[in-house]
């Protein structure tokens, strides 16, 4: 690549992007530079076995949580933890010498460097910039293990925590005197680290702080410190190819899966197939690469508009390619504030933040105006996904597509687009069992009247993806309405909470509608029915009604509470049941509602808490669904609903 993807930042070795005016780069060791968390990983439960006989093992993410202490206050916690977790004892003398034998591990080990830090090195050397290694190791120790990884020839200089004077870790001490050595002010030192302890050190010192997961620290963690300039999952190339083609080969990979959802929408609404690897949270920077390579394109016309739509999130948005002063803005008079909607978490974001800056590269990038006009949010992954829709209907509006990647890495094979496919198995009057596969997720389902067999829920997601209680919500839905109930959900690539969710609930209900076709032939079905069945039961806070038609509707009614009243209290921002998200919670009755092509209502008598609020409707709407599917034989061939739609 020629030009960096932002005019204030350079690209080193397409890996690292930097501050223009950086002149020198002060490393952590441990985590950054060298793999040093494999070999605690490995060595620290041989050397506890060994000088302890225990068979209480330390786990990973244990040693994750502690890897950024130096080793003596590192072993410490390890022998604290023991005697708190299995009350081990460890005394003194087996203390040093499991600390003696740790080191020596440490500085006999020819560590293997992190992917990508050769490069960067390299890179780094060819911009003159200047380099030190600055660690909560002894110098000596440091000095050991970069002669043994082979880099100790590429920094300037090596900062160890044995200085006479200066304070560990937290403190800034180390990176000061660094920047004092090399003789370049703390403004325009970048310091790269995988720990909240280094991070801290490098934001008092005053210098740009670059955070890495490589380390012991998750990323979410880094970007939610408030001490991070920019955040990398690794430091693999940034790589971008657009072309036309079958929109179905596309390989999206972000650290932000909503992120590359957005991307994804952009590129299947211009046609076009789309392959990104992109590695840090620097959401503008990806948007200005990616307008910068959409500005390429010829152009059909310099002005459009579109307004597009999904579900119950829809937008309007203009682009004006004629302009000097590219921006992308909310344009008012929607009814939706935008302050608020960016404040709201969406998926794994914990605001809408990521999305408008990838928005406001891309203005950037592409030199165009663009106003978004939000006009219904309902559920912000559903406005976001209409906003960006709608930006990739208004883009096909204005440019031909061409194919011209502007990033080039080291060839990599494309995996084969993933076919949806959905089967019906063994469909009768009481049983049926639905596989569902797509690229986002692969969902069995079985529903089972006969209730031959028990419950049973499997949901393999991503670790960021909180399913909390859904079983148990499961499990009171389906005993409600009188069946069994197994899911099986695997939904690794792309991961979304409310894909999650909302296929979980699109499959159930195609499963039911295959039941309760085979019922409305064979023995009549009532296809209707409702939570309430005595007057007394008007009295009761959550209430639902469902009608199978063949028709998707689904509505939520505050009775006697505004609408925005019940979105704010209870539809979106609340984490119930152990981490569900309110939102997706939403998303299964949607695809419930969808599969069944059904309509249903929830009347609220008034807003519940969201706790029990969710636990009522799961109940309520289980009541429902069993008077919908009890046996009526004064309908047998009838299907419900006046139009008679559903046959």
């Amino acid at each position: 690549m020629t030009t960096p993807p932002a005019a204030s930042k350079r690209l080193l070795a397409q890996r690292l992007l930097l501050p223009a005016e950086c002149e020198a780069i002060l490393w952590d060791m441990d985590g950054v530079l060298i793999d040093s968390l494999g070999l605690d990983i490995r060595v620290c439960n041989q050397l506890l076995k060994t000088h302890l006989g225990t068979d209480a093992p330390l786990s990973e993410a244990f040693i994750r949580s502690i890897f950024a202490l130096h080793p003596p206050a590192f072993w410490q916690r390890i022998f604290e933890h023991l005697e708190e977790l299995h009350g081990l004892t460890c005394p003194p003398a087996s203390r040093d010498a499991i600390l003696e034998h740790y080191e020596a591990a440490r500085t006999e080990t020819a560590f293997e460097l992190l992917p990508g830090i050769p490069e960067i090195l390299h890179a780094a050397r060819l911009h003159g910039l200047r380099m030190a290694v600055v660690s909560n190791n002894t110098t000596r120790d440091v000095h050991a293990i970069l002669e043994r990884s082979g880099i100790h020839q590429a920094v300037d200089l090596v900062i160890g925590n044995d200085l006479e004077g200066f304070q560990k870790k937290p403190a800034p001490d180390g990176y000061l005197h660094a920047a004092r050595q090399l003789g370049v002010e703390p403004a325009r030192c970048v310091v790269v680290e995988d720990s909240l302890l280094g991070l801290e050190a490098g934001f008092r010192a005053g210098c740009h702080t670059v955070a890495v997961t490589t380390g012991g620290t998750p990323f979410d963690t880094l970007i939610g410190c408030g001490m991070a300039n920019q955040v990398y999952a690794a430091f693999t190339p940034l790589l971008l190819s657009i072309q036309t083609g079958d929109i179905r080969k596309k390989q999206i990979l972000t650290p932000n899966d909503f992120v590359s959802h957005m991307v994804e929408h952009i590129a299947w609404r211009l046609g076009m197939g789309i392959r990104l690897e992109w590695n840090n949270d620097q959401w503008t920077d990806l948007g200005r690469l990616l307008g910068a390579h959409l500005g390429q394109m010829p152009r059909h016309k310099d002005h459009a508009a579109a307004l597009g739509m999904i579900d119950d999130g829809s937008a309007e948005i203009v682009i004006d390619l004629n302009t000097s002063h590219p921006e992308a803005e909310f344009i008012r008079g929607a009814g939706v504030d935008a302050e608020w909607f960016l404040g709201l978490r969406c998926e794994q974001a914990s605001s809408g933040r990521p999305m408008w800056e990838l928005m406001t590269g891309l203005a950037q990038g592409l030199k165009a105006r663009i106003g978004v006009r939000l006009c219904s949010a309902e559920d912000p992954h559903h406005a976001w996904e209409g906003i960006f829709r709608t930006l990739g209907i208004t883009l096909n509006r204005l440019l031909d597509p061409l194919p011209a990647p502007i990033l080039h890495a080291e060839p990599r094979a494309t995996p084969p687009a993933k076919e949806a496919r959905f089967t019906i198995e063994e469909a009768d009057l009481t049983r049926c069992k639905a596989v569902r596969i797509t690229a986002e997720s692969a969902l069995t389902v079985i529903v089972d009247f006969s209730r031959a067999s028990d419950h049973a829920f499997v949901f393999d997601v991503a670790e960021s993806i909180a399913v909390g209680s859904l079983p148990d919500l499961l499990t009171r839905l389906a005993d409600q309405a009188g069946f069994s109930l197994r899911v099986e959900c695997h939904a690794l690539a792309l991961s979304s909470s409310h894909v999650v969710l909302e296929d979980t609930g699109l499959v159930l209900g195609r499963v039911l509608l295959e039941i309760l076709k085979a019922r409305m032939v064979a023995t009549g079905v009532n296809g209707a029915g409702s939570s309430v069945q005595n007057p007394e039961d008007l009295n009761v806070p959550v209430r639902v009604g469902v009608s199978v038609e063949g028709r998707k509707f689904l509505c939520l009614v505050p009775l006697n509470d505004s609408r925005d009243a019940l979105r704010q209290r209870f539809l979106v921002g609340q984490d119930v049941l152990h981490g569900i998200r309110s939102e997706d919670l939403d998303d299964f009755l949607d695809g419930l509602v969808g599969g069944l092509t059904a309509s249903v209502v929830v009347h609220f008598q008034s807003i519940p808490e969201p706790e029990s609020g969710w636990t009522q409707i799961f109940h309520q709407l289980g009541t429902a669904l069993r008077e919908t599917f009890a046996i009526n034989p004064q309908r047998k061939g009838m299907p419900p609903g006046v139009k008679a739609t559903l046959l």
